[in-house]
């Protein structure tokens, strides 16, 4: 299964073993060729009836994923979950919603070594320990007047040092702080819905 995120918004890649239950608000379609996939996201985008759009596929959903991804202008991210020893996890405050340390991956980097150092710039705490790859997103968004796609790495990091996360402020981040689980909440009300999901898979390692 592959899960795509526009905003609020949700385009799944499903086999038919995995349909399970239909939302009343999903588009469902069977994934036939790349045109179709076209046609009938254009179709779901203008439409203000749709709160999913569901692709169905016969054979392996990764082909239709990779023709979908064609439609895009196509970028990799990396980031992380950093838990610190008193099992709390940072989050960062970045243009009115609260959002984990990823950036861009550049030119000879592999993912992992990408969100390492997306983190120490981000948040300023210096050697996170990797511990374990999380599932990835996928999210669409608007750039250079173009669609695009972005895919994110995501690793689950420990903090072992004592220091206070210090902020990036250039890259638009306000404030870093740790949260307990219990207080989720305030998150949960206040972020992309892509990362929700990526938050509950990290609670459960």
């Amino acid at each position: 299964m592959y899960e795509v995120f526009i905003n609020d918004k949700l385009v799944k890649f499903l086999s038919e073993n995995n349909l399970g239950k239909k939302s009343p608000n999903a588009l469902v379609v069977k994934a036939i060729s790349r045109k179709m996939l076209k046609e009938n996201f254009s179709v779901f985008l203008k439409s203000g009836s749709f709160d999913s759009l569901v692709f169905h596929c016969d054979k392996n959903p990764d082909k239709y994923f990779e023709d979908f991804i064609s439609l895009f202008w196509y970028f990799e991210a990396a980031g992380g979950v950093i838990r610190n020893q008193a099992n709390e996890r940072l989050f960062i405050y970045r243009f009115g919603k609260w959002d984990l340390p990823k950036g861009k991956i550049e030119k000879g980097e592999s993912p992992a070594e990408a969100a390492l150092r997306e983190v120490i710039e981000e948040t300023g705490l210096s050697a996170p320990e990797i511990l374990n790859e999380l599932p990835s997103t996928y999210h669409i968004y608007k750039f250079k007047g173009r669609k695009a796609l972005k895919r994110t790495y995501w690793y689950s990091m420990k903090y072992h040092g004592t220091d206070q996360p210090v902020p990036q402020t250039e890259e638009g981040i306000t404030e870093a702080k740790w949260f307990i689980p219990d207080d989720y909440k305030t998150i949960q009300l206040n972020t992309y819905a892509s990362l929700l999901g990526l938050i509950e898979a990290d609670l459960r390692l």
